[in-house]
């Protein structure tokens, strides 16, 4: 988790305990980036989540995100009739 602080300061004690609130609320393993921006008599806490990847599996091998894909690799995707058996599993 990377933690930034905006105009001003706070000590290690301080950046504990906002620490603490935003992780009674969501898991610290989620949170990507915590931002206290410092003003003079309050913080403003915000967060961003890691993205989750989306990956696909194509031809038995898994391939990446469906984005990052050329167009040809794309309308291979949009075209693929999925597997019978895969759907009752």
């Amino acid at each position: 988790m990377q933690i930034v602080v905006i105009n001003g300061s706070l000590c290690e004690r301080e950046q504990d305990a906002y620490i603490r609130r935003v992780t009674a609320r969501v898991p610290a393993s989620a949170i990507e980036k915590l931002v206290f921006e410092v003003h003079e008599d309050y913080v403003d806490v915000r967060y961003t989540l890691h993205r989750r990847r989306e990956l696909r599996k194509m031809g038995g091998y898994c391939i990446s995100e469906p984005a990052a894909w050329n167009s040809a690799k794309q309308a291979e995707y949009r075209d693929m009739v999925p597997n019978r058996f895969e759907e009752d599993a």
